[in-house]
């Protein structure tokens, strides 16, 4: 069960990223990239209840540092959503909470949870759900080129489909 107490022992964003030793220079740049449609922008900034998301990565993963700042920018525009980051390799009994399919440590992952601290939605897999798709049809292998060339091209937005598309659904 996740408290108050242990959610509010994760790391804030401006937390992770002081203590990110890989690739700090990609979260940036992912963060930034990060494109909302006004539409988007609107709706988040327009929530009015608490939600608090609990993420779980790690620095060194390519989904964790083309996904997670997607969530860091939603949260950033309202202050209803709050945010916290537990690094997966020193929080394993958190992992074991969010394996995707059952057995993977997939990163990153999300909880959502309301104000009362019940768990709303997971987001579990480490990316889109589309990517897997095309990974459960074409083999991990095959599927390596077009994966990156979505993380080159779509700017986040995959993820903050699926991300507003859950929070739709609490909020």
């Amino acid at each position: 069960m996740i408290t108050r107490k242990r959610f509010e022992q994760g790391l804030t964003w401006d937390e992770y990223m002081g203590g990110i030793q890989k690739n700090q220079d990609l979260f940036k740049a992912k963060y930034e990239e990060v494109e909302i449609s006004p539409e988007d922008r609107a709706f988040f900034q327009g929530i009015r209840r608490p939600v608090f998301v609990l993420a779980i990565g790690e620095d060194w993963c390519p989904d964790v540092y083309n996904n997670l700042p997607v969530m860091a920018r939603i949260a950033a525009l309202n202050p209803n959503i709050q945010l916290r980051i537990f690094p997966r390799d020193q929080n394993h009994d958190l992992m074991q909470r969010y394996l995707f399919r059952g057995q993977s440590q997939s990163i990153p992952c999300f909880g959502f949870f309301d104000e009362n601290f019940q768990e709303v939605a997971k987001h579990l897999g480490g990316r889109p759900k589309m990517l897997w798709d095309w990974i459960d049809q074409l083999g991990k292998d095959e599927a390596r080129p077009k994966v990156r060339e979505h993380y080159a091209a779509n700017r986040g937005r995959e993820m903050l489909r699926e991300l507003r598309e859950i929070i739709q659904k609490i909020a």
